[in-house]
């Protein structure tokens, strides 16, 4: 029986799955955050470890006794990324060939029928990939917005902020993030809740901040008008890049899907998405948006599969869908 190991790791958790050719999920398991470049080598190392080993567990196999291992991980942007993981993934042992890819590439084969098309990530990281019906693939850097790739949940709070304290200054407009900011802090008034922010956490980096995307979208909901200029602004951003990638893949004039996947995307803003697919589709006009509605480690299981030799039997992607989206997000699939 062919047994292959798919494994997604981000910045927030990694996650394992053991299944065979059918699509039958034999373990599964997640440990912590596995982007070496957030959390350091050996760090990734323990967590991808963990996630794997208990994922064997639960099948009751040993690391060498599984075909093949597909990676997909948050951090993996140069070649360099990949022999650094290799050294640190290869000591352990796990049998059959092994590949180590950016993350945006398993949440992509998750999310089409076809191993082929676009993908872009938005969490604690952004990049926009894809691969066309020849194989050929391409992605944005994905170091963050100095670097070309800007709409992160990071990007969204310091928008947040500067709405905030532009509307303090006089520079912009009024917001109901401002009330709704002071009162997830804790502060009195803006003033001190700035305050706070300058001497604290200029950055916009402590937990209670640095992820304030709930807070814009219900904004959003209420009406507000800055928080929707945010979130289009970010789809704009998202929509380029995806339209980047499709321009570099020679994809202008293909019919193909957008997988939309990561934090940003998990509860569905109007405003975001439409902005997306406009832009987007200034570059490709058949390009269609595709909310990723399972886990990613799906697309690392399946090119496992592929890697492993095999045809994936019928019906395969379907089943695993359905039992990694329960075990992984506790939810049912849809109808």
């Amino acid at each position: 029986m062919t047994t292959v190991l798919g494994v997604d790791g981000g910045g927030r958790k990694t996650y394992a799955v053991l299944v065979d050719a059918f699509g039958a999920l034999l373990g599964a398991a997640t440990a912590g955050p596995s982007n070496w470049e957030m959390a350091g080598v050996d760090v990734a190392r323990d967590a991808i470890a963990e996630a794997a080993d208990g994922a064997l567990a639960e099948a009751g196999m040993a690391r060498g006794a599984i075909d093949a291992s597909v990676f997909g991980l948050a951090g993996v942007d140069w070649p360099s990324d990949i022999d650094r993981l290799l050294g640190a993934i290869g000591p352990l042992g796990l049998g059959g060939p092994c590949r180590i890819l950016n993350d945006a590439f398993v949440a992509l084969r998750a999310g089409t029928v076809q191993p082929w098309g676009v993908v872009v990530i938005a969490g604690t990281g952004t990049v926009a990939a894809g691969r066309n019906p020849a194989g050929e693939e391409f992605r944005t850097l994905g170091e963050g917005a100095i670097f070309g790739d800007f709409g992160d949940e990071f990007d969204v709070s310091e928008l947040a902020v500067r709405a905030v304290a532009d509307q303090y200054t006089g520079r912009g407009p009024s917001t109901a993030l401002s009330e709704m900011l002071c009162e997830h802090l804790g502060a009195d008034s803006v003033a001190a809740m700035l305050e706070r922010l300058c001497r604290e956490d200029p950055r916009i980096r402590s937990p209670e901040v640095q992820i304030l995307t709930p807070l814009v979208l219900e904004a959003t909901e209420r009406g507000d008008l800055v928080a929707r200029s945010i979130l289009e602004r970010i789809g704009q951003a998202l929509g380029e890049a995806a339209g980047l990638v499709a321009t570099r893949l020679s994809m202008r004039d293909l019919e193909f899907d957008i997988v939309c996947s990561g934090n940003l995307f998990r509860t569905p803003n109007r405003y975001l998405l439409d902005q997306l697919e406009l832009e987007a589709r200034r570059a490709a006009p058949g390009a269609h948006l595709d909310i990723l509605e399972i886990p990613p480690v799906v697309g690392a299981a399946l090119m496992a599969l592929e890697l492993a030799g095999p045809r994936i039997g019928v019906g395969a992607k379907p089943r695993l869908s359905s039992a990694a989206l329960k075990r992984f997000w506790g939810e049912e699939p849809s109808a």
